[in-house]
């Protein structure tokens, strides 16, 4: 039988509480709907005598620990049947490389296979990192979102080549694997006595490596003779390249010359090679209705259309549409996986949702005290309209803090402005004060705030402004950073630095 036992490394509750504070940081910038949560599950595997203690850190009372203990016995009998299937695949089982693995292989898909139940019952998607042993034990951190929030999202299909690459579906699946890699770096640095700390992890180093794992991944449009290796980079550089003073804009089409969903209008004589960011973002400006630049991915070889009137294009077509300086969108056939932005990642349309929106004031400010979300979200869907960008910043105590920099800003009546207000009050530089009800206190607000290591140099001065005032705040606070470019990003804290 097993037994849950009350000891383990040590600090693995400040261990799990810094890898749970990460994960709230990494999805809520894709979905605040995924609400994360992490636990850690760890186990001893004593061979002689079947016993397999276990030990559970969760964020509270765990009530459902007999499913951990079934997972230590099953652990086990997995373990032998990977056994018998390496042997039959020709590996040496008792060599010491493949016996470690098989150890860790049975481990995690026992965990995997005991959550799988639970998570239907409670609309939850769990995934589980590869055991890392960490003194005495074998430690998983298993990561948990809503299904709800994950369902809703397009992936791509992935067939059993992809599973074993580890190939991502979608950002966030791809998300989902560098958290767990960095889950697994930092279990093993403790393991080895390093004094590591996740804090100081980047949720944007996260996200960017997803983002490149998306867009470098072949097997996504299904295709493996595609040579897309590379396109990260070359979008980024391309999309921040400006041809006359003009930002870039236009679509390049990418997929088997051969598709039958691509209508050839023009054949280079001379193909133009994506690693050219200056020949492609010149090729660019011969974007026309009908006109879209043709690509294997490696390679710019012309112009042409997808075929509409054939079949709706699948996987085996993407496309990257350059929006605007420095953005552009990842779309398989119709469906978009990503936009990026300054290389900032992320869903899209992911930040500026109702929902997500309501998501987020709610837990930053608490479904009381004066708190009017239907207000806040008409004040943000106003500002995103701000054709030349602008900066709204939320908190409870704006009063105070517009009679605190009041010398830098031009405070008003406290009110809840119409749309003509709103949009005439954004139109000048700085920022809009407002309180969690919606009114606002005063605009033209020149923000301060300390340096931080949050912020971006790529990014504009409106957006590092933004972090380095949140960042600053003694209080729950969010800015909406409206960029020229119409990218939004939400920008909180709960007081204790970025949400």
């Amino acid at each position: 039988m097993s037994r849950i036992i009350p000891s383990h490394w040590g600090h693995q509750a400040a261990f799990r509480i810094e890898v749970e504070n990460l994960a709230r940081s990494v999805f809520h910038e894709l979905d605040p709907r995924l609400a994360p949560e992490v636990f850690l599950v760890g186990l001893v595997a004593d061979h002689e005598d079947g016993i397999y203690p276990l030990f559970l850190d969760t964020p509270g009372d765990e009530s459902s620990t007999e499913i951990f203990q079934e997972a230590s016995r099953r652990a086990k009998h997995i373990r032998k049947d990977l056994y018998a299937e390496a042997k039959a695949a020709g590996e040496d089982p008792d060599s010491s490389a493949v016996k470690r693995r098989l150890v860790l292989e049975a481990w995690r898909n026992a965990v995997e296979d005991a959550l799988a139940d639970g998570d239907r019952e409670q609309d939850i998607i769990s995934f589980c990192s590869s055991p890392r042993p960490v003194r005495e034990f074998l430690v998983c951190a298993v990561l948990r979102l809503k299904r709800g929030a994950w369902d809703r999202l397009f992936s791509l299909r992935k067939d059993d080549d992809d599973r074993r690459a580890r190939r991502p579906a979608s950002l966030l699946d791809a998300t989902v694997e560098q958290f767990m890699r960095r889950c697994i770096v930092g279990m093993a640095e403790r393991h080895s006595g390093m004094s590591a700390s996740l804090v100081d992890a980047d949720p944007e180093e996260i996200l960017r490596a997803a983002g490149r794992l998306v867009s470098d991944a072949p097997a996504l449009c299904g295709q493996r003779d595609l040579k897309l290796q590379g396109l990260w980079h070359a979008c980024n550089t391309i999309s921040s390249l400006r041809y006359e003073g003009a930002s870039s804009s236009g679509q390049l089409l990418i997929s088997r010359p051969d598709h039958d969903g691509i209508v050839k209008r023009v054949t280079f004589r001379r193909p133009v090679p994506i690693s050219d960011h200056v020949g492609v973002r010149k090729l660019l400006e011969t974007h026309q209705p009908g006109y879209s630049l043709l690509s294997d991915g490696n390679e710019v070889y012309g112009l042409g259309q997808v075929n509409l009137s054939s079949s709706v294009p699948d996987q085996n077509l993407f496309n990257i549409t350059f929006l605007s300086h420095y953005t552009w969108e990842l779309a398989y056939g119709l469906r978009p996986l990503m936009r990026v932005s300054y290389g900032h990642p992320r869903l899209p349309d992911a930040t500026n949702q109702e929902d997500g929106f309501r998501g987020l004031v709610v837990r930053i400010f608490g479904a009381g005290g004066g708190l009017d979300a239907d207000a806040l979200w008409a004040l943000a869907e106003t500002a995103i309209e701000q054709p030349h960008g602008t900066l709204v910043i939320v908190r409870p105590d704006a009063a105070a803090e517009v009679e605190r920099l009041s010398l830098q800003a031009a405070p008003i009546q406290p009110s809840n402005l119409e749309v003509e207000g709103i949009l005439a009050l954004t139109a000048v530089d700085g920022a809009l004060v407002a309180d969690p009800s919606g009114a606002v206190h005063a605009f033209s607000v020149i923000l301060d705030g300390k340096a931080s290591r949050k912020g971006n140099p790529a990014r504009g001065a409106r957006y590092n402004s933004a972090v380095r005032y949140v960042d600053a705040s003694k209080v729950p606070c969010i800015a909406i950073v409206v960029s020229e470019d119409g990218t939004v990003n939400l920008v909180s804290s709960s007081g204790a630095g970025d949400a």
